[in-house]
């Protein structure tokens, strides 16, 4: 279907739901045909927005109802797992926002189903197609680094907004999960052990604070450091429509030949007002002419080459992110 238009549902309109509909109602040969959220409010701004007709309370009777090539899973993550599989049967690709699934257990059923259904299946672990980590990526696989001894991760949140998430989804899938990734990416290797803490101060069900030693098969050593208490005035660096907040990340990696260093809130840009200090990041969903852009635009981009069958270089890996749901659980496991 190299010359056809990609027909696209999306479940979720939230506040990234609604920025994946942004990026999809602009990419050429794109069709928004349809949207799923079981808010009608939600439903209406985001139809009105990007003139969708296809409305819905319900994924599945939106999959089956509308004539789809594909649709995108942005919603709560205990769904994703039931959404993707009933894609999958009924042969669509499927992009879903990170995590793949609650649990590795979990994730092996949908990655069955994704083989059994021979799509293209995609998870939006954007960072990926972010330029300053795939340069990095690129020189680690070059040689550059010589031999990987570490790689140091930090990703630190807005403390407010650990109310959405903190009876829902451990911290481990909803922020390190990217720093998993990163380091599956950068090592091409699987872990080999792990050692983890965890800590509670809010009293959710879920913990605020994990930290965890990953050593790989390759020799190199992953530390991994995650919490929910950057303060209401820290400089921002999310600086989005009904969308403001810190996410303080921080990649160190140690070659036996070269260092790196890259931290989120170093953009080059920061803005002072009465409120707080803004630091807009720029390369991952910046919003230019009422348009998001960024890697995310790029890993749409990437998933809908696959999905008209493209012949494009390998970005994304399923094995990836079903081994970082394995490290997940041991974490979780190990800091218990």
């Amino acid at each position: 279907m190299t010359d056809s238009v990609v027909r696209v549902g999306l479940a979720g309109l939230g506040t990234f739901g609604r920025q994946h509909a942004n990026v999809l109602a602009a990419l050429e040969g794109v069709e928004l045909a349809a949207i799923c959220d079981p808010h009608p409010e939600s439903l209406a701004l985001a139809a009105e927005r990007y003139n969708v007709l296809g409305r819905y309370a319900d994924f599945e009777e939106m999959i089956a109802r509308e004539t789809l090539d594909a649709v995108y899973i942005v919603s709560p993550e205990p769904t994703h797992a039931g959404m993707e599989i009933a894609a999958f049967q009924r042969g669509l690709a499927v992009f879903v926002e990170k995590p793949l699934a609650m649990n590795y257990e979990e994730g092996q059923r949908v990655v069955e189903a994704a083989k059994r259904a021979g799509t293209v299946f995609q998870v939006g672990l954007v960072l990926r197609f972010d330029p300053h980590h795939a340069f990095l990526q690129q020189q680690i696989a070059a040689g550059a680094f010589g031999q990987l001894v570490s790689l140091r991760a930090k990703r630190n949140i807005t403390r407010s907004w650990f109310a959405d998430y903190g009876h829902r989804v451990h911290p481990v899938h909803e922020t390190l999960v990217h720093d998993i990734d990163l380091m599956l990416w950068m090592t091409r290797s699987q872990c080999s052990a792990v050692h983890a803490v965890e800590r509670s101060f809010t009293g959710r069900a879920n913990p605020d604070a994990v930290f965890a030693t990953v050593e790989f098969a390759s020799g190199a050593v992953g530390l991994l450091e995650c919490s929910w208490f950057v303060p209401e005035r820290a400089p921002a660096n999310v600086v989005v429509e009904g969308w403001h907040g810190t996410i303080d990340g921080v990649l160190e990696v140690v070659g036996t030949q070269k260092s790196a260093q890259l931290s989120m809130l170093e953009s080059g840009l920061k803005v002072w007002s009465d409120e707080r200090v803004e630091v807009p990041e720029a390369t991952l969903w910046p919003t230019l002419h009422n348009r998001v852009g960024g890697a995310l635009r790029e890993s749409s981009s990437h998933f809908m080459d696959r999905v008209r069958g493209c012949n494009v270089p390998e970005v994304t890996s399923i094995e990836d992110a079903l081994e970082g749901l394995r490290i997940a659980d041991l974490i979780i496991a190990a800091a218990r």
